[in-house]
């Protein structure tokens, strides 16, 4: 198996294949005024996962790309937004010095689009501290959905993944759910949200921790089969869940173990990289609507990406849609006035967000609110014919199992 290929096919995407057909048109923008923004520049940032466990660094860049687009049609009313993004290597202490080198050094108004493993537990007090608003593109920490000053445009992992298993329960026929829980932020969290599902609907659990970046993939799919489960929960990204689905196909476990998994494993390349033997037994909880959907605004979600060369993915819609709504934020705002307070207001005021890729409007919430989960809902898609197949549109979390 060549990892390479399935890395290149499943993580960077070769989403414009399954787009390809679709003719470019012209964006939308911020203002579209269609001359770049020339005044004074509004510097935002983010802290993303790129190495160590994973890369989730797609989030901040389709925010990048959209950035740029907006920049290249007038700007903030003007002002262009100067953007970069670092890398926190998985490493909670390089987190929060990047979060020093953003806020403290580069001034930043705002950060926006970051997907992060670590960002959460290392910056959450320090950004309430700072005044600083976080509107990451993925959270996965539950630090990241219990802070002030910090609002995921994803229901992430735990709660992504309550919807899924509840779709499972009802309509797959699941009875036994295990969760294999590997030694990353969050997953312990995760699982537990699985654990008070299960319990509520009456079905049996199983769980036990495991390293994913050294795990026996075969191994570890006999710990799972031992379990009696029938359905498996996989915690994890595209380059670690590919040779775990590998494994899988080695045991021949497809007609007795359902797989489900988070909003990363969507992608136009996964069903090629993993190959026919998993047609309809694998389902994914996808936070932001299918990338072929026949709306507008995932259309112009499409053709931004391919305007400015950045890949579709389902991290990236939330990037994309985090960007947009500091841009929408901004232009209510005198563009001479326009600080880190006022981003930080402004932010704070953004309440029923719509657009075509989330279930329902998105809102920040009460300003003085220390937990944000604006997406509570999104869509079930099921590998079928070696292509995507979206099953169920906006299962939405147990409101009582939010808090648990």
């Amino acid at each position: 198996m060549n990892l390479v290929k399935i890395c290149a096919a499943a993580v960077c995407g070769l989403a414009f294949s399954m787009l390809a057909s679709s003719a470019f048109a012209a964006v939308d923008c911020g203002m579209n005024t269609g001359k770049p923004a020339t005044g004074e520049p509004i510097p935002i940032g983010a802290i993303v996962t790129a190495s160590g466990v994973g890369d989730l660094s797609i989030g901040a860049k389709a925010a990048e790309a959209y950035f740029k687009c907006v920049n290249d049609n007038g700007g903030v009313n003007g002002r262009p937004i100067a953007y970069s993004y670092e890398d926190d290597q998985t490493r909670p202490d390089k987190a929060a010095e990047l979060a020093k080198k953003l806020v403290d050094d580069k001034k930043v108004y705002a950060l926006v689009g970051g997907a992060s493993l670590v960002d959460c537990i290392a910056t959450a007090q320090y950004y309430e501290q700072s005044g600083v608003i976080s509107l990451m593109a993925a959270g996965v920490a539950p630090q990241c959905y219990n802070a002030k000053n910090i609002a995921p445009l994803n229901a992430g992992p735990r709660y992504g993944l309550i919807g899924a298993a509840k779709y499972a329960i009802e309509k797959l026929g699941t009875k036994h759910i295990a969760c294999p829980q590997p030694t990353v932020p969050g997953a312990d969290w995760s699982c537990a949200g699985i654990e008070a599902l299960a319990k509520k609907y009456g079905v049996a659990y199983s769980h036990f921790t495991f390293d994913q970046q050294s795990a026996d993939n075969d191994s570890l799919i006999q710990q799972i089969v031992q379990t009696g489960a029938d359905t498996t929960i996989y915690l994890g990204t595209p380059p670690t869940f590919v040779p775990f689905l590998a494994a899988a196909e080695r045991a021949d476990v497809g007609g007795k173990l359902k797989v489900l998994t988070p909003s990363p494993m969507y992608n136009a390349g996964m069903p090629e990289a993993i190959g026919s033997y998993w047609n309809d037994k694998f389902w994914v909880d996808i936070e932001f609507g299918p990338l072929d959907a026949a709306n507008a605004d995932t259309k112009n979600y499409v053709d931004v990406m391919k305007a400015y060369n950045t890949p579709l993915d389902s991290i990236g819609q939330s990037g994309y849609l985090a960007a947009d709504i500091l841009v929408k934020a901004l232009l209510k705002l005198d563009p001479a006035k326009i600080d880190r307070a006022s981003a930080t207001e402004a932010i704070q005021g953004i309440q029923d967000y719509k657009n075509d890729m989330l279930c329902a409007p998105w809102s920040f919430g009460p300003k003085d609110a220390v937990a944000h989960l604006g997406n509570r809902a999104g869509w079930i898609a099921q590998m079928t014919g070696d292509k995507w197949k979206v099953n169920a549109g906006c299962v939405s979390v147990d409101a009582d199992l939010i808090s648990k």
